[in-house]
């Protein structure tokens, strides 16, 4: 298996812990969304989800590691670029979270969403995935965070037709998209 197909797939099983938070988001479980919208949510969150892994990882794996050494300067990198699919991600935010995030402005809700997947990540990840992650992510350091997020809802996707687990994402991919 490929390095990089290797880790999307951790990347996969690391985000099995994300679920809703919040009684709208577990309210939208039935609600469905665009590939593209969810694309954009997950590389909203991407930032989130490697300072999540940093937090569970970083007395585990000490401060030599590829992931303690390079998660900041990754995280705001991804943080860059997905500034232009900011707009899909906040309309499907909005939908699903609802009356939540109403009153929150822009950089409030981006930062609640990397702020919640961070939290779920460091609690729920287990320490024993820390050297796979960190070994795994040399190889798609270089790829956009686009890339990634698509790969992965894809990979959501795929596991969810597979029909061997239970919900990932509080919301399901419309068929067909």
């Amino acid at each position: 298996m490929k390095p990089v197909t290797r880790y999307y797939l951790a990347l996969t099983a690391c985000l099995f812990g994300i679920g809703a938070t919040t009684t709208e988001a577990i309210a939208a479980e039935n609600q469905c969304m665009t590939h593209a919208e969810a694309q954009a949510l997950m590389e909203t969150a991407l930032p989130g989800l490697l300072h999540g892994a940093n937090m569970q990882c970083s007395s585990v794996l000490g401060e030599q590691a590829y992931m303690v050494k390079q998660e900041a300067v990754l995280s705001e990198r991804f943080r860059r670029e997905s500034a232009p699919d900011w707009p899909k991600a906040k309309l499907a935010l909005d939908r699903l979270a609802g009356n939540a995030v109403a009153d929150m402005g822009d950089d409030g809700k981006r930062t609640a969403i990397e702020s919640m997947v961070a939290e779920t990540v460091s609690q729920k990840m287990k320490p024993q995935s820390c050297g796979l992650i960190n070994s795994l992510l040399p190889s798609i350091a270089d790829q956009s965070a686009n890339r990634i997020s698509d790969i992965s809802v894809l990979a959501f996707t795929l596991v969810k037709k597979v029909g061997k687990v239970g919900p990932i994402l509080p919301f399901d991919i419309c068929s067909g998209d």
